[in-house]
């Protein structure tokens, strides 16, 4: 929800005013207006103010979680995937990244921008794509997955990884992606799966 949307949502409750609002914050009520049709942001020296005006953190204010719901993982990578086919791949790159960055310990959506990105590049080799510019920032997206509580996306991460480095020829380090699966879901339908997704990131049939 974006900071307006907070605002406006937040201020109803309070069955409050556009001018009484406006007239608490030392502010015009065209202001607040722009705020919460999001044509401006408030001031950084007002979301304080603001928040303790309406009653909430500023996190909430900001809409800070460190946790996104499964249908906000599948729209963030879904409009991910409509970039990376509709727009130049630098720009396509740069948005995923600031989502990245922006929830920055969502293990899932790490692990699924990653392969989209690594995949997408792949699809674009020789078009101008310097692997390097992206190999850093991709494999550790990848690793961080690898540290996640949850061992489904462990598992996605080692495959999308092991995928990573095989294309790359380097094969001692796709072989020590494969410990970082506990033992105990390394059956036959684990490693099926860690092949599968791995052939998917390396591009192999």
């Amino acid at each position: 929800m974006e900071i307006g949307q907070v605002i406006r949502k937040y201020r109803k409750e309070k069955n409050m005013t556009q001018e009484e609002m406006a007239r608490c914050l030392g502010v015009t009520a065209p202001a607040v207006n722009k705020w919460e049709s999001g044509a401006s942001a408030p001031d950084i020296a007002l979301l304080a103010p603001i928040a303790r005006l309406l009653g909430i953190t500023t996190d909430t204010l900001l809409s800070f979680r460190e946790e996104l719901t499964e249908e906000e993982i599948r729209r963030l990578v879904q409009e991910a995937g409509e970039r990376l086919h509709r727009d130049d791949y630098r720009e396509a790159f740069a948005w995923v990244r600031g989502v990245l960055e922006e929830y920055p310990n969502c293990d899932s959506l790490s692990w699924q921008l990653a392969l989209l990105l690594d995949v997408h590049r792949l699809q674009r080799q020789g078009k101008d794509m310097p692997e390097e510019q992206y190999d850093a920032y991709i494999s550790s997206c990848y690793a961080r997955a690898l540290e996640s509580r949850e061992e489904e996306i462990r598992l996605h991460a080692a495959a999308g990884l092991y995928g990573f480095y095989f294309r790359k020829e380097e094969y001692g380090k796709a072989g020590n992606t494969l410990p970082t699966i506990p033992a105990r879901i390394r059956s036959a339908s684990g490693d099926r799966a860690i092949s599968t997704a791995g052939q998917a990131a390396s591009g192999k049939p």
